[in-house]
Formats: structure tokens, C-alpha cells, sequence
């Protein structure tokens, strides 16, 4: 059927765009099939078939961030489903770079209406505003008003998500940076060495470990580089079984971190060549999407260290 096949063609690009928009996989899966059913029942002949799918999937994705209740019910600091890849096997992953795909900036995106989320998850992609105008049935000028007051939202946030009006975000650092910091974080954490693990946090390092009441994790966001070095020790020293697997998380080098059987997804945020923000992802219900599975069950783990 010729509507399947041009939909299948598709659907990679749309799960990662209903991503941006929603920040959890399973709603993207979600949101992508409830479209393939609309796309399926349309009688009319489609000119432009893509871009007939993107306007779909953004409406239904603004369609469920409305439904969506999270912050009422959920336990512990709010992290976004992770979504690990290694582009050495993933043929898709060069579509996953993006900065609005960020762990950092999904975070953030909570605090933006549905229909700013859009405007900005889009311009970061490189549509124009009389493109988005039509995706979301609104004027050229209500799309510029909605990505100006959502990047002035996001500036405001003390957490170093910055956008220019191109909609490129400006504060990616090189991976080998992070992948530097990450590995000789890790290190530290293993030695048990509170002094070098300072020296690597930025002075306003926050940690956000989203455990979501299914695992052990802290209920508050950790905050001082003092405070977190303690806790990462304390944490580390409690686990004899201890493994990793580099990858990367969320665009940037990352890691999958075993402690006693309990899988800790582990992205940062780099400012000033120190750590500034960690997220640590433990949450079981959050660590299903495709792209993980792949990474952590084809790869072979290394030991950390075991005592």
C-alpha cells in the first residue's frame, strides 16, 4: 500500500520530532500512531505527504502535552525519557543532533506553553515562521510572538539553555570537552575522592536524579559542588557491583552506570570547562526507549571497580 510505505519512510523523523514536543518516548510513540491512523484514513491526495506528517504530529504532540497532568503526581525531580545512541551503529543518529533534543533543554521545555514548545522545537529545526504559521493555523506574527516569549522563558532559567532569534541554541560545548569531564567524573567517583570531584563542578553544579518513586533516588535536586561531591561518594561507596557503558545520551557523550543492578542514565551540562548540571536518569519506567535497549544490551560493559 502506497500510504504505508510513504508513512514508514517517515516515521523515524516524526517519533524524534513528537520527542522534542513531548520529552518522553512513549508518548512520541504514541502521538506517531494516532497520526498513522489519520494518515491512513485520509481520502484526499496528499501533495506534499511530509509535510502533511509534520503538521499532523505536531498538533497531535501539542494535543497531548494539554492532556498531560505529570507535575501534580510525580515523585522527585522530573527528568525526560533518555535517548541514547551510538552513532557508530545507529544509521538514525545524526538526526538526533540536535541541542533541542538536549536533556537540558527538554527539562526546560516543561515550563513553555504547548504551542511555544512548537514554535521554538521548530525553529530549531529551521522552519520559517510563515512555514510553522501554517503548521500550527496561526499568523506569521502570532509565531514570532510565541518564539520570543518562549525564548525569554527559557533565557530567564538559571540553567544556561540560551537561543538566538535563528532559533540555534548557544550553549553546546565540544563533545570532547564533555566526554573529558564525564570520564574523569566517573573516575573520581570511583576513588571515593571528594577533593577531585570538586575541582571538576562548577560552583553552582545542580543534580537532578529522577527516580519517580520506582528506585531509590534523592527526592530534591542537589545543589554546591561540596554537596554534590559528598553525595556521588556516598552513593558510589554503598554499590560492591558497579559497571558503565559510554555512550550518548540525549546528543552528548554520555554514559549507562550499573549500580547493584539499578541502571543510571547519566548525561551533564558543561559551563566554564566544569560540570554544571548532571542528570542522572534511574527511573525503570523511563529507560525503554529502542534506541537504549540497542545501546546497553549490544555493547559489552566494562567494570568500573568492584570492593
Amino acid at each position: 500500500m502506497a500510504g504505508t510505505v510513504e508513512f514508514e519512510k517517515q516515521r523515524r523523523r516524526l517519533t524524534l520530532l513528537a520527542y522534542r514536543m513531548c520529552g518522553r518516548w512513549t508518548d512520541a510513540e504514541d502521538v506517531v500512531q494516532n497520526v498513522a491512523i489519520e494518515w491512513l484514513r485520509t481520502d484526499a491526495d496528499v501533495l506534499n505527504p511530509a509535510g502533511w506528517l509534520t503538521r499532523a504530529t505536531v498538533r497531535r504532540s501539542i494535543d497531548a502535552l494539554r492532556a498531560r497532568k505529570r507535575e501534580a503526581v510525580y515523585v522527585g525531580p522530573w527528568l525526560p525519557e533518555p535517548l541514547l545512541a551510538d552513532p557508530r551503529t545507529d544509521p538514525h543518529a545524526e538526526l538526533e543532533r540536535s541541542e533541542a533534543v538536549s536533556t537540558a533543554f527538554l527539562m526546560l521545555a516543561e515550563s513553555l506553553t504547548p504551542p511555544q514548545r512548537a514554535v521554538i522545537v521548530l525553529r530549531a529545526l529551521a522552519y520559517e515562521h510563515i512555514d510553522i504559521a501554517e503548521i500550527l493555523d496561526i499568523t506569521p506574527a502570532a509565531s514570532r510572538q510565541h518564539h520570543a516569549r518562549g525564548l525569554r522563558r527559557l533565557n530567564r532559567a538559571d540553567d544556561g539553555v540560551t537561543a538566538s532569534d535563528s532559533g540555534t541554541f548557544t550553549n553546546a560545548r565540544p563533545d570532547g570537552e564533555t566526554a573529558r569531564l564525564l570520564a574523569a567524573f566517573l573516575a573520581a567517583a570511583e576513588r571515593g575522592d571528594v577533593t577531585a570531584l570538586v575541582t571538576l563542578l562548577h560552583d553552582e553544579v545542580k543534580v537532578y536524579q529522577d527516580g519517580g518513586g520506582r528506585t531509590r533516588a534523592a527526592l530534591r535536586v542537589i545543589v554546591g559542588a561540596v554537596n554534590v561531591a559528598r553525595f556521588v561518594v556516598g552513593v558510589a561507596s554503598r554499590h560492591e557491583d558497579r559497571a558503565v557503558v559510554f555512550t550518548r545520551v540525549n546528543t552528548s557523550p554520555g554514559a549507562v552506570v550499573t549500580l547493584s543492578g539499578v541502571e543510571h542514565v547519566i548525561s551533564l551540562e558543561v559551563r566554564d570547562g566544569r560540570i554544571r548540571r548532571l542528570f542522572d536518569m534511574c527511573n525503570p519506567d523511563k529507560q525503554t526507549t529502542p534506541t537504549a535497549h540497542m545501546c546497553t544490551s549490544g555493547r559489552r560493559r566494562e567494570t568500573v571497580g568492584t570492593r
